[in-house]
């Protein structure tokens, strides 16, 4: 009878087990799928940080060379400001 009992609560136990194995499976996939995304989504803004300050530094550039050019004597002040004004906007 102890035999039977035994085995009858290990039978359950395996059962339980395969039974909770592919829920545990499914959450530990999700939870790196998050992380996944969570990393490229990092990537993504980096990457957006990083052109936006390129482009931060060439406007200054663009509007630096548009100050020589005036200064130089090849732009007039009305089109320097102009021009100054379409890099801004």
């Amino acid at each position: 009878m102890t035999y039977l009992v035994i085995g009858l609560c290990l039978f359950l136990l395996i059962v339980v087990v395969y039974i909770s194995a592919k829920p545990i499976s499914m959450g530990i996939e999700a939870r790196r799928n998050i992380k996944d995304v969570n990393d490229n989504n990092t990537e993504n803004m980096n990457k957006e940080y990083d052109e936006s300050e390129n482009n931060k530094t060439s406007i200054s550039d663009e509007i630096l060379k548009l100050n020589d050019l005036k200064n130089k004597g090849i732009l007039s002040a009305e089109e320097y400001k102009k021009a100054k004004d379409k890099l801004i906007n």
